[in-house]
């Protein structure tokens, strides 16, 4: 097993770009100046509350080994220990009031060409190494930190240490060590100086890693029990990803991460609104071929319905045109009978009429048979008849009347009822066409 190992010096949310990027550069990972380190109060009250977490309500993933629950009054009391025999000693030279130090923290403080107190965080492993592990396994690192603390105070025993705090709650155990440099024997001002510069510089900062890793590596397998191996440093890097990089890099990878697992949700839901999508599309397909096989239909029967009733209206016209055609020839046929039967009665009027004019004669000739069968000269008896004769011939003539009115209806009735024989006639042998044609009504 391999573990990269990480010594990162200064607070990189206090560096400037241009100390960024310098940084980058160097060996170290970090950069003497003084912007890469804390500068002020304020700045040491961010490190207090992220180093200490007071935010936070699990504090049994915080674990300080030295120092106390604030940060700020560590390095107080860290500053009059160092400081204060230097600070007096300083004072009692000057003859001017307005030279002398009362606090030499707040000196610094507000001095803006020396840092207040460096940062270093130490890691070992990375968050792929520390994903899968325990709780429990992660704060067996405790017993490793304390004695990088020590190794630390004895590499670089300029630096003391005025806080050290490990962090389990993050993806890595690592530990943040917040102390004072201190610089000897300086010519001007105190003797007794805070002095990064001095201290931490690109060559040092090298040297320091270098023995660290060793020592980190060693005291990790006999707290575990195991024999891993440091990884190499990349090719054309000469230190480790500091701690701040790989923090970076971590929640970077898992912002990927979580940004992988939010597109994937939402091309799961993408999927999800697809397929709902289609099957409201198939819906509407079979919906749209219901209605259209529903509309065929329709138009099937309507066209059903109008060729029926276009057909009933052709037979019903049909039969109609049968019917005027049977009643025009029935009408014809008894304008026909009326003529004729008209004809036959003018016929019989104009022979009655001829009888009737014809009838004395045919009298006179009845009677002139009548005379002449009894051997009679109707002549003579006409020139020299005896009136008396003549008188009595003549009464026994009396009331025979040709033009006798009962003779007359007698005659028409029998006309008459020739006539309405003959239409009877023609009636009944119509009615039986018309069954036979299917118009009878």
């Amino acid at each position: 097993m391999e573990l990269s190992y990480s010594l990162h010096l200064g607070n990189d949310k206090n560096k400037s770009i241009k100390a960024r990027q310098e940084a980058k550069n160097t060996p170290s990972g970090t950069t003497s100046k003084n912007n890469n380190a804390i500068q002020n109060v304020k700045q040491l009250g961010k490190v207090n509350h992220h180093n200490l977490r007071q935010y936070d309500n699990n504090q049994e993933l915080i674990k300080t080994i030295k120092g106390s629950n604030d940060i700020v009054k560590d390095v107080k009391e860290l500053y009059l220990d160092l400081f204060n025999e230097a600070r007096i000693e300083y004072n009692n030279k000057q003859i001017r009031d307005d030279r002398k130090i009362d606090n030499y923290f707040n000196k610094i403080a507000n001095d803006t060409k020396h840092d207040l107190a460096c940062e270093i965080v130490i890691e070992l492993g990375n968050m792929e190494y520390w994903d899968d592990k325990s709780l429990e396994y992660k704060y067996q690192m405790a017993q490793v930190f304390e004695q990088q603390l020590e190794d630390l105070q004895e590499i670089v025993p300029d630096f003391y240490i005025a806080n050290a705090t490990i962090h389990f709650d993050e993806h890595s155990p690592h530990m943040h060590i917040v102390g004072v440099p201190v610089k000897e024997n300086c010519k001007t001002g105190l003797s007794r100086q805070v002095g990064k510069t001095s201290i931490f510089t690109k060559e040092s900062l090298v040297v320091i890693q270098d023995k660290m890793r060793e020592r980190c590596i060693n005291e990790f397998n006999i707290a575990y029990g195991l024999d891993s191996k440091l990884k190499e440093k990349e090719k054309g890097k000469n230190r480790d990803i500091t701690s701040y990089e790989r923090k970076l890099f971590n929640e970077r990878v898992k912002g990927l991460k979580q940004e992988i697992s939010n597109l994937e949700n939402e091309v799961s839901d993408l999927e999800d609104s697809k397929q709902s999508i289609n099957k409201q599309i198939n819906k509407l397909n079979k919906d749209k071929s219901d209605i259209t096989d529903e509309i065929d239909k329709k138009k099937k029967l309507n066209n059903k319905i109008v060729i029926k009733s276009k057909n009933q209206l052709w037979d019903e016209n049909k039969k109609l045109e049968e019917e005027r055609d049977y009643y025009k020839g029935l009408s014809n046929q008894y304008e026909g009978m009326y003529k004729r039967e008209k004809e036959k009665t003018n016929y019989l009027i104009y022979h009655l009429n001829k009888v009737f004019k014809k009838l004395p004669e045919f009298i006179q000739t009845i009677v002139d048979k009548l005379f002449n069968y009894s051997g009679l000269d109707l002549e003579y008896f006409k020139r020299d008849y005896d009136p008396e004769v003549k008188r009595k011939n003549e009464k026994s003539f009396k009331g025979f009347n040709l033009f006798n009115k009962k003779e007359i209806d007698k005659s028409t009735k029998h006309i008459n009822n020739e006539m309405d024989e003959a239409a009877e006639d023609f009636y009944q042998t119509k009615k039986g066409k018309k069954k036979d044609n299917g118009f009878e009504r």
